[in-house]
């Protein structure tokens, strides 16, 4: 063995002793995740069938990675299959042995699985949960070592099952063409993991009986969580398949909360549109894009011949909506809306413009729309003297 480590006070030399410690947590983890490779393999096998073969793995403290032979996606049914054996030895707590034995009788175990040209020494480290390597080597041809893993490995492991705890397979994929890989958790990310998409699961199945805003607010947010929590690759597919069929609902209620929106909307435009004034300034309630454009359309259309301009605030995102219209009187005076809008709009952090007749504008700072107003009505009155 060669350890490879760097000096942080005083000297090493050659002779010395030294003490190598290990950090057992840590040390732990890497073990429950290498044998729930090896489980994982054994279960690929009884899946997918004879054909598939190790490419590469990776076992990390925190994840585990492992590339294998097979020439096309495995569907959430197989990859929920393969969890459910590797859990079923999990839970069982099935006995991890490791023994090395001559490279001829190893070979001779029923079910023995190796890494496709992999150069093995003599004596071989046999690694086998579900019997000890003793039983094995007892009676090599017994069919009932098919069902256990069995493999070739001078690693680490743990002395059973159980303390990898859980099982998730969260992605796999495509690696290179007839090569997948599979990244899957064991241990507390695991459990977190399976727990993440219980209650997320819950929640969506109760989302359905919201109504207005509550499940609009609902919807944006599942959307959101099914992309970021980490969960097993089978039910993120099916959390992703439920908020899609909630999306329907709330496509629904978010046009029941558009229309009631604009209703709103209109009703306190008609309510500005009832005064005498050339100029109207004014602020509105509860308006989008969409809605204040009608509401400005709706303004003109009984304040024929003057000018409109009609400010929003927008609670969600803190921002600004600004539309104008000038008709052709003021706009013979010098009145532009695009111009109008502009200087509306700096007062408000933000900018626009548009055509002569018509023009909207954004802005950043909603408590600035009293200035902005105040700022609007002056530009507006100096330009029609």
């Amino acid at each position: 063995m060669l350890h490879i480590g760097r000096v942080v006070s005083g000297e090493l030399r050659c002779d010395e002793q030294v003490t190598a410690t290990l950090h057992n947590e840590n040390r732990l983890e890497i073990e429950a995740n290498h044998t729930a490779t090896h489980l994982l393999n054994h279960a690929l096998r009884a899946v997918l069938g004879e054909d598939v073969q190790q490419k590469g793995s990776l076992v990390d403290h925190d994840r585990l990675r492992f590339d294998f032979s097979h020439t096309h996606a495995m569907s959430d049914e197989e990859i929920e299959l393969v969890q459910q054996l590797v859990n079923k030895s999990i839970n069982a707590d099935s006995i991890v042995d490791a023994k090395e034995v001559s490279l001829d009788k190893a070979k001779e175990i029923n079910g023995v699985r190796a890494v496709f040209g992999e150069q093995y020494p003599d004596p071989v480290r046999v690694v086998s949960i579900g019997a000890t390597v003793d039983e094995l080597l007892e009676n090599p041809s017994n069919e009932a070592w098919y069902d256990c893993s069995v493999e070739f490995c001078g690693g680490t492991h743990v002395e059973s099952c159980s303390p990898a705890r859980q099982f998730v397979v969260v992605q796999e994929h495509s690696l290179a063409s007839g090569v997948r890989r599979i990244l899957a958790l064991t241990g507390v990310p695991a459990e977190a993991a399976y727990e993440a998409a219980a209650s997320l699961l819950e929640r969506i199945s109760n989302a359905s009986s919201l109504g207005g805003e509550e499940l609009l607010h609902e919807f944006n947010e599942l959307s959101q969580l099914v992309d970021e929590l980490t969960l097993s690759q089978p039910e993120r597919h099916a959390a992703k398949r439920a908020v899609d069929s909630l999306s329907e609902h709330a496509k629904g209620e978010r046009k029941k909360a558009a229309s009631s929106r604009k209703d709103i909307v209109l009703e306190q435009a008609k309510q500005i549109a009832e005064g005498n004034e050339e100029i109207v300034v004014a602020s509105i309630d509860g308006g989008d894009k969409e809605t204040m454009l009608s509401a400005l359309d709706a303004v003109r259309s009984k304040r024929r011949g003057g000018a409109v301009m009609l400010f929003t605030a927008h609670q969600e995102d803190g921002k600004v909506t600004i539309v104008a219209g000038v008709d052709k009187p003021l706009i013979a005076k010098g009145l532009k809306a695009g111009d109008w809008v502009r200087e509306a709009a700096k007062v408000c952090g933000g900018g626009g413009g548009g055509r002569a007749d018509t023009a909207q504008a954004g802005g950043k700072d909603p408590e600035k729309i009293p200035e902005a107003m105040i700022a609007a009505r002056k530009f507006a009155e100096e330009a029609t003297v």
